[in-house]
Formats: C-alpha cells, structure tokens, sequence
C-alpha cells in the first residue's frame, strides 16, 4: 500500500491510497482544487487517472470543494452517506454518487474501504480504514472524541492518520471567541495533541509502522509542537516505534509505503 497525503487542514483535507500491487487507487475526502489534485499526484508521477472512486467522510467545505470539479472531468465513483450528500449543497459531485451506509463495506478492484461513525458536528460523520492485500490504513479526522470502534482499529492497522489538531495552551489563550473555542473542545468538535497522545499510548502497538499526525490548525497549533508530544510518548514506550509524519496544510507529502 502507497499513501500520499495531498494536503491536511482546515483549508483542504485529500489523502491518496495506493494498492502497490495494481496501482489502483482511491481518494479520502476531495478537500483541494481538481488542479491542485493533478499537480501534487504528479510530483510523485501519479495521475487522477489511477483513481478508481473517491469517499467522503462529511460535508464540510474542507473535505469536499473540489468535489464538483473532479468529477466532472474524470468518471470517478463518489460513496457518500446520504445524509452528508443532503448537506453537500453546491459541492456535491457531479455525477457518479453512490449512497454508503455509516458502516458500509466497500470494494473497489483490490482496495476495499470499510466506514465507521465518528464524533463531529457533521451530518452523518465516518472514518475509513482501507485494506489492500494484508495492510490497512486507518483515516481519521474531525473526531470530537475517540469510541471503543477507533480504539479497536488502532491495534489492528499497519498505518494511521490521526488528528492532532489543537494544543491546549495556544488554543486557551489565543484570539478565537469563547464559542470557537468551547466548539473546538467539544466532543463533536477536534482531537487536541494531548489527546491524540493518550489515543495512541493506550491504544496502538507495534503493528503500526507508519503514523501521520493531521489536521494541524493553523493558529492553534505547530508541527514542531506535534513532533515534540509524539517523540515524548516514543520515549516512554520503547515497543512503538512507527515512522512519524507530520502532514502539512500547504503541500504534498511523502509517498509512504506499508
């Protein structure tokens, strides 16, 4: 399995999944422009073309602008819950939607796609965990709080991407109105980096080889502070030892393979 994260935050959210076997593949979330799509798949010499359908985990704008676009262009297969398609308004896709219950299995060639409900002040919220072959990827994001189903999963993937979205301190003292924050905070709202920290201390083990830490916000947080809490934790348990990837709001990342 191949993962390229195109880009994580609130201003875009798209992550890439290969099957290495194949080379087909399938897009989480569709956050970003078609062209910015296009450019990023082809710093690492993919294409919109090795994409075989595309799933959403909710209806904010951050997960789903370059929907309509994309899908115009390419024939592509959106799988959606049918309460997040009601909420799309003018980003839904173009054509091609597929209606997925929140804890749908999918096929598509030789990826299946499995949803989850999560947390968040969404309409029907889902994560993602993806299998090609004998890998697994989990995708998660906009979690207000973690479920025994995430918790499950952590121990039975061989890569993650987890929110890490806020820390504490910045947030608190930041310029955000009380309502923002309290929105945040809330258990519809974001994970902060204590709490990915506490997510993954009890919950992951030494199958996990590659983790992402996303979702960073960009006045609440820092991938220096990220990586800090993270090699804190790695200190204190010497048997998880993924490598680490902080995944950026501004450009593709590594192609990371599992």
């Amino acid at each position: 399995m191949n993962i390229i994260v195109l880009n994580s935050g609130s201003n875009g959210n798209a992550v890439y999944v290969e099957s290495a076997r194949s080379g087909a593949a399938v897009l989480l979330d569709c956050g970003i422009s078609r062209r910015q799509i296009e450019l990023r798949l082809k710093v690492h010499g993919r294409h919109p073309q090795n994409l075989r359908a595309v799933f959403i985990t909710h209806e904010h704008a951050d997960h789903v602008r370059g929907l309509p676009v994309l899908t115009k262009l390419y024939p592509l297969s959106t799988y959606l819950t049918e309460p997040t398609f009601r909420r799309m308004y003018r980003n839904r896709p173009h054509k091609g939607h597929r209606f997925m219950e929140n804890s749908a299995t999918v096929t598509v060639e030789d990826i299946t796609v499995q949803a989850f409900p999560k947390s968040h002040d969404a309409s029907d919220p889902v994560f993602f965990v993806v299998t090609t072959g004998e890998k697994r990827f989990l995708y998660i994001t906009d979690l207000g709080v973690h479920d025994a189903a995430v918790a499950g999963m952590l121990a039975e993937v061989d890569a993650a991407l987890v929110e890490s979205n806020y820390d504490e301190h910045m947030l608190e003292t930041g310029p955000y109105p009380p309502d923002l924050k309290d929105r945040i905070r809330a258990e519809y709202g974001h994970l902060s980096n204590l709490q990915a920290v506490d997510l993954l201390r009890r919950h992951a083990n030494g199958r996990l080889r590659a983790l992402i830490l996303g979702h960073l916000s960009e006045n609440n947080n820092t991938p220096e502070i990220v990586r800090r809490e993270m090699e804190a934790l790695f200190a204190e348990r010497p048997d998880f030892r993924p490598a680490l990837h902080i995944a950026s709001r501004y450009t593709v990342g590594d192609v990371i393979s599992v």
